[in-house]
């Protein structure tokens, strides 16, 4: 890779990073005024059906979107319009076969219970959930073909701010501002960034993509999405679930609201690794099939410098200001400053390594990450269980810490493990 490549990519990076803070920044805002504005039994309510809409789009997307980062840089690379194009109808017609099947299901049980008005935002969030599909695969796609300062400004920036600006606009005009309206807010922006998304990836698309007709590859697609699907489940499932475990535990609403809000703010910085890993993977996509370890490594290392530095102050931020920052959500909330610790502790440790988990799944080792994941997964759940009756919401944030450390500290060393095993092979002996 030449210098002004890696000029290019070293700005893009700033560029994301910029763009990470920013939607950090609107995201605190939105959850202290939902906090503020609901109460704490309001935005337990908020927060839970958030944390449902996020694991079904997660199974809506249906591996679409992340398998799309490996295969289409790959696809582009070779010239193979036709298959493109036809992955592209593909991953469109499955997420809303799918999306919308799920969100039958949820209709159809929510309508069958007899439930007060805040718990209806779980009705609220299946309603939009085919948007936050496709808003999720097309912003992929954009990362896929390497726009991914459209893709981020979309995710980061347009989504989270027409979020804030829709449940201001309700608060002002509304006589009463509830959890389902929330969501409902959270919804009308995943139809924007559908919307603006599907039309800066066509915008964005080369004329020979344009003109070619379709090409399925079906049984290969169905086979990396099942395997994306298994593994965003349960990474999902690994960042959501807690909320959810302590719901079904017989604590209050106020300490359920008071870690909702730590999870909340400690995992901003998740915000920066999914917004730098969208950017690199393209690249390592192609640096693995071409064997290009030299050029993977220094791409690593500028990834590394960016993720660290901004790791380092937001850890700092929330070791000194914590109290402070959960005082605004509302004084009840500041209990959760030991669980705030420890989960932007064990976020800050997942992000500097996010890259690891991928490398391993672009180098063919799809069960080995999916075995490490769904035990991560389990572990999450059992342990936030345990943990939390004997401990409330500082054991929630332990059981959170214990398993985002151990998972990325393995996938760590997997990684170089394989790495020094490729690298020490002839070249004529890589597996292609």
């Amino acid at each position: 890779m030449n210098t002004s490549e890696n000029s290019l990519q070293e700005r893009s990076a700033a560029i994301l990073v910029i763009l990470s803070f920013v939607s950090l920044l609107i995201s605190y805002m939105t959850s202290i005024f939902v906090a503020r504005s609901l109460g704490p039994a309001g935005f337990e309510s908020y927060v839970v059906a958030i944390a449902t809409l996020t694991l079904l789009s997660t199974l809506s997307e249906s591996g679409a979107g992340k398998a799309a980062i490996q295969i289409l840089p790959v696809y582009q690379a070779s010239a193979k319009w036709h298959l493109i194009s036809g992955y592209r109808r593909f991953s469109i017609q499955l997420v809303l076969l799918v999306s919308c099947a799920m969100g039958l299901l949820v209709l159809l049980g929510d309508m069958n219970q007899q439930r007060p008005t805040e718990d209806h935002a779980i009705l609220i969030a299946a309603l939009f959930l085919p948007a936050a599909a496709l808003s999720g695969v097309f912003i992929d796609f954009l990362m896929a073909i390497r726009a991914p300062l459209f893709g981020a400004t979309i995710a980061r920036l347009v989504i989270p701010a027409t979020t804030l600006i829709l449940m201001m606009l309700g608060m002002h005009f509304m006589g009463s501002f509830t959890a389902p309206w929330a969501v409902a807010c959270f919804g009308f922006g995943s139809v924007l960034g559908a919307t603006l998304a599907g039309i800066a990836y066509r915008k964005r698309s080369s004329v020979e993509l344009l003109d070619a007709t379709p090409e399925p590859d079906r049984p290969y697609w169905i086979r990396e999405c099942l395997t994306y699907l298994a593994l965003a489940t349960f990474a999902s499932w690994i960042f959501r679930s807690s909320v959810i475990a302590l719901d079904l535990l017989s604590l209050t609403p106020e300490d359920i609201a008071s870690f909702a809000a730590a999870a909340e703010t400690g995992g901003l910085i998740l915000l920066l690794s999914k917004s730098t890993d969208k950017y690199f993977q393209p690249y390592l996509a192609v640096f693995i099939e071409r064997h290009a370890w030299s050029e993977g490594i220094a791409m690593r290392k500028r990834r590394l410098l960016w993720v660290g530095a901004t790791c380092t102050v937001f850890l700092g931020t929330i070791l000194l200001a914590g109290k402070t920052i959960l005082r605004l959500y509302g004084n009840s909330f500041v209990s959760g400053y030991p669980a705030l610790v420890l989960i932007a502790t064990g976020c800050c440790f997942w992000s500097m390594f996010s890259l690891a988990p991928a490398y391993l799944k672009f180098s063919g080792l799809n069960r080995l990450v999916l075995i490490v994941t769904a035990t991560a997964a389990l572990a999450m759940i059992t342990l936030t269980l345990l943990l939390g009756y004997w401990w409330g919401t500082t054991g929630a944030g332990l059981a959170f810490f214990l398993v985002l450390t151990s998972t990325s500290s393995t996938f760590l060393w997997l990684a170089r493990q394989h790495f020094l095993k490729q690298t020490r092979q002839p070249a004529n002996q890589l597996d292609v």
